[in-house]
């Protein structure tokens, strides 16, 4: 089984504006994923799309494994998302990505001298240990990760972009 980190885009009444969330699921291969990721969309069902993905494999020098059962390691894999703001921009700017770190701190504290660096009020929006990142209700709590000591880390880049409707 392969976790995969997935960007979605739709509607959710009320807004003005396409909205955008980052999911994490497991499957076979991404298509095996479709109908879990468009359960999880909090939007309209109907127009929900992916608009990049990339399967998660080594972080920080970790390789990133599925198991069904869970591993009592220090070490565990964050999903942070900061934010911060240009001047001449309207909206936030964010940059999300994967550590792996011993506590929720250590892993918000290395991605902030990471990314958005020549930014004003640079801030964490979202911090997530991936585990609990999983809709439990939909993956039966069935998967946990693993790591591993690999010494390779891949870039935060998408195995695939584009527009796909879910």
């Amino acid at each position: 089984m392969q976790l995969f980190m997935v960007y979605l885009g739709g509607r959710v009444r009320g807004c003005h504006i396409e909205m955008h969330d980052v999911r994490f699921v497991v499957g076979e291969s991404i298509d095996d994923t479709y109908s879990k990721l468009k359960a999880q969309w909090v939007g309209d069902k109907d127009k929900v799309h992916m608009d990049s993905y990339m399967a998660v494999n080594d972080i920080d020098g970790y390789h990133i494994a599925i198991a069904d059962t869970p591993q009592n390691r220090p070490e565990r894999l964050y999903f942070v998302n900061l934010g911060a703001y240009e001047a001449d921009k309207m909206a936030e700017q964010h940059a999300f990505t994967l550590t792996v770190a011993h506590s929720a701190e250590q892993a918000k504290q290395q991605v902030k001298q990471r990314y958005l660096t020549h930014m004003s009020h640079q801030h964490k929006d979202d911090l997530h240990e991936v585990d609990d990142c999983f809709a439990l209700d939909l993956l039966d709590n069935q998967y946990h990760i693993h790591l591993t000591p690999s010494g390779r880390s891949q870039t935060i880049k998408p195995d695939w972009f584009g527009y796909h409707v879910l």
